[in-house]
């Protein structure tokens, strides 16, 4: 607004001299406003100096037949328009920098769940699809087991406990990463649902990794009025060309309705 103001009140009060005076003030603020826009903030400042210097020696010093008021305009001119534009550059670059920073959080949010901070579906699938064609290859991988962990039930006790809900959602993915095998990949697919991809294991370290899993995963279960269910499969390189991701999950689910309620493992253990 002050830079559309500005030509306008320094042409209102131009209208009293010749229209020489006129067009030397058009261009004045013509040139301040493309260099304000194009220079760094450093040059600009060293040009308006080095110009408000020189006009000044020309037009206050030297023989020219202005009026004073008239002259004094022509010298605020330039600079006062040059410093306006740099201003709305500056305002630009910063709009620019904020949209940016509103695509990079889009994205992040797409990648990552803001609760527990793994990564989401999309990459899941995308890192599947990836291990898949390495397993049916079989050269650098040989085996991936895919495990689930479902808390059941939890949309009800999200609707009356949400802040605990969340609570309780950190506190699950901070356990999967601190006991399960760092080499191992986590994320997280919506619904409470966590997805873990494993490389390699034998049957053994698969079987005792899935047991210290269940164990964590019953010790949190007091905190909270519903189970956890977990699933799993096994896919070597003849069993990758039959499941894509979206079977896989299906696969999995499945899986999850023959679980036991983690809930009751520590009874059952007893």
């Amino acid at each position: 607004m002050a830079v559309m103001l500005l030509p306008i009140g320094l042409f209102f009060v131009a209208q009293h001299y010749q229209a020489n005076l006129q067009i030397g003030l058009a261009l004045q603020l013509a040139l301040g406003a493309v260099v304000g826009l194009l220079l760094p903030s450093l040059m600009l400042t060293w040009l308006m100096i080095g110009l408000t210097a020189l006009g000044t020696a020309i037009l206050l010093f030297g023989y020219v037949m202005i009026p004073i008021p008239a002259k004094l305009l022509l010298l605020a001119a330039f600079p006062i328009m040059a410093s306006l534009a740099a201003v709305i550059r500056g305002d630009l670059l910063q709009y620019r920098r904020l949209a940016a920073t509103q695509t990079e959080i889009e994205r992040y949010l797409q990648h990552r769940d803001p609760v527990v901070t793994l990564r989401t579906t999309a990459l899941a699938q995308a890192v599947y699809e990836r291990s898949r064609e390495l397993l049916q290859a079989g050269v650098f991988l040989r085996s991936l087991d895919v495990t689930i962990i479902h808390w059941e039930h939890h949309q009800q006790y999200e609707q009356f406990h949400l802040e605990e809900h969340d609570a309780f959602l950190r506190a699950l993915a901070h356990e999967l990463r601190t006991h399960r095998l760092p080499a191992e990949q986590f994320f997280y697919i919506d619904d409470a649902t966590f997805l873990i991809y494993s490389y390699d294991l034998s049957e053994h370290q698969m079987a005792q990794l899935t047991q210290t899993t269940r164990q964590h995963l019953a010790a949190l279960a007091p905190v909270q009025p519903t189970g956890l269910k977990m699933g799993q499969a096994h896919l070597t390189q003849a069993q990758a060309a039959k499941y894509d991701f979206h079977r896989l999950l299906h696969h999995l689910v499945r899986e999850l309705e023959t679980d036991i309620v983690v809930e009751y493992l520590l009874e059952a253990e007893q």
